[in-house]
């Protein structure tokens, strides 16, 4: 019983901090996507903050004059913890439902605040009305945006 105690004890710390500042985290996303040109906005929202978080910014799909697609967040944007396990996903809703993986596309883990672009494969499915900020480790929601 004292060893379980001591591993629940030695985990805590882990459970509470697991999506906080990482700096020099090797898993941290390559955001230095190169967008060429001019960039059209296809569709972009406004995000709401979560679980007590101040996340806010802009998200936006777009494309640039290659015809790549991007998921952009804003120059503005901010999360309680911006690194870590903290992800983007586009959804088709403002909840993430990860037991439904048609509901759902991952974009990527987001390291840092401020303007970046994740690159996607194509433009996205239309299904996806929403983008989300989540907290993968904690498993709960920093913020969505709808994208209209």
């Amino acid at each position: 019983m004292k060893s379980i105690l001591k591993i629940l004890l030695a985990l805590t710390p882990i459970l509470f901090f697991s999506c906080e500042d990482n700096e020099g985290n090797p898993s941290a996303p390559d955001d230095n996507m190169e967008v060429m040109g001019e960039i059209e906005v296809i569709k972009a929202g406004t995000l709401t903050a979560q679980s007590s978080t101040n996340t806010m910014g802009i998200v936006s799909i777009v494309k640039d004059k290659d015809g790549k697609y991007f998921v952009q967040l804003s120059d503005t944007f901010t999360t309680k913890f911006s690194t870590g396990t903290v992800t983007v996903y586009l959804a088709t809703s403002q909840t993430l439902a990860l037991s439904n993986s048609a509901s759902f596309q991952l974009v990527s883990i987001v390291g840092k605040p401020g303007e970046q672009f994740f690159s996607l494969p194509g433009l996205p499915d239309s299904k996806f009305t929403h983008a989300i900020i989540w907290c993968g480790a904690a498993a709960i929601p920093f913020g969505f945006a709808p994208l209209n």
